[in-house]
């Protein structure tokens, strides 16, 4: 099976924490499996540093595609990563996965994915990693972000995983069906 991975940080861009290490640690397992596993991802390293962009990035036999944020200082003050090039790419490549596996709920990388995915008819699933609660200083923009894109973006994966017994009840409250949440802690 061919399996596109998206999240906004990869290894070794340990300082966004712990969807970084999972994301990685599934992909891993994935190609441990005979799975063809891709990731697209950004070049941020952390809060304020690039990493270098190469076209045949593989680690542990996970085919990495790094794509350049617009700005740092989006990444710092907002946690805001945008990749443009990554359209670009998706719309050429993705009719190539089977299907798609969406880390992290209010992303760019998301919406773009989503559009070309409904398009091309590509499943994915989607794991929040504890991002969907409308929490902090940002409450407004994530209703914005979710009315916008979010509900749509919930509504048309094939499923999505929850963390917890918890999580499961968040994406309930965002109006998810029961039937569509698979509960899967993070390994060990």
């Amino acid at each position: 099976m061919r399996i596109l991975q998206v999240i906004p940080y990869f290894p070794p861009a340990y300082a966004f924490g712990g969807p970084v290490k999972a994301a990685y640690q599934i992909s891993r397992e994935l190609v441990k499996r005979g799975h063809e596993v891709v990731v697209y991802t950004t070049d941020a390293k952390d809060f304020g540093s690039r990493l270098k962009i190469d076209s045949s990035d593989t680690i542990d036999g996970i085919k990495v595609h790094r794509f350049r944020n617009i700005s740092l200082r989006l990444v710092k003050k907002l946690k805001l990563f945008i990749t443009p090039q990554l359209a670009l790419s998706t719309r050429r490549e993705i009719k190539e996965f089977d299907v798609i596996h969406l880390h992290e709920y209010r992303t760019f990388q998301n919406i773009v994915i989503h559009h070309y995915a409904r398009k091309y008819d590509v499943p994915y699933v989607l794991q929040a990693h504890g991002s969907l609660p409308r929490i902090g200083s940002w409450q407004m923009i994530k209703w914005i972000y979710d009315t916008l894109f979010g509900y749509r973006l919930l509504k048309d994966a094939s499923k999505v995983i929850a963390l917890s017994n918890v999580e499961a009840e968040q994406y309930k409250a965002m109006g998810v069906p029961e039937e569509k949440i698979i509960i899967i802690p993070n390994g060990i």
